[in-house]
């Protein structure tokens, strides 16, 4: 996703990567507001999710937990919500980011830092991810979850799921 200034939503692609298959799915995303979508805006409350290379210690990934949490009565969730781990992280700069969730966005367009799907692509997004995740073997861990930069000078973010 490509970060600027400016007051348009930054949208990007989130990805569902099966090591033996290749790109199984694809879906329109986004991580915070437009107003806290630029560089560096990962250290502050509210900015897009933080780059695994920002972090202090860096992390090769997030793990996304398999298993949804009900948060229906969640306003700006309204329904599964998907853990990022770790749980809460530091970023070089300072800032200190937590909670995070892989969700639809079901409240104003944006999120508080999560990754958030348009409700058709984000119920589209869990039957594709379960359907996938049910035919994984115990244990198996080949699937991936990524956010592309569609900018080209901004590497991929993974998520292992």
């Amino acid at each position: 996703m490509a970060l600027d200034e400016t007051s348009e939503l930054n949208r990007g692609r989130l990805f569902l990567v099966d090591e033996t298959k290749g790109i199984v799915g694809r879906w329109v995303a986004t991580s915070s507001i437009a107003d806290k979508q630029g560089v560096k805006d990962w250290n502050v409350r509210g900015g897009v999710i933080p780059p695994t290379y920002e972090l202090s210690p860096s992390l090769p990934f997030y793990s996304v937990t398999v298993n949804p949490v009900d948060l229906r009565k969640v306003k700006g969730v309204e329904g599964n919500g998907y853990p990022i781990t770790p749980f809460e992280v530091t970023t070089i700069g300072g800032g200190t980011r937590s909670d995070l969730l892989i969700h639809k966005d079901a409240n104003v367009p944006g999120s508080m830092g999560c990754i958030v799907l348009p409700e058709s692509e984000f119920t589209d997004f869990e039957e594709v991810f379960q359907k996938t995740l049910s035919r994984a073997k115990y244990g198996q861990t080949s699937r991936w979850v990524y956010l592309l930069g569609e900018n080209k000078y901004e590497p991929p973010r993974y998520y292992k799921a």
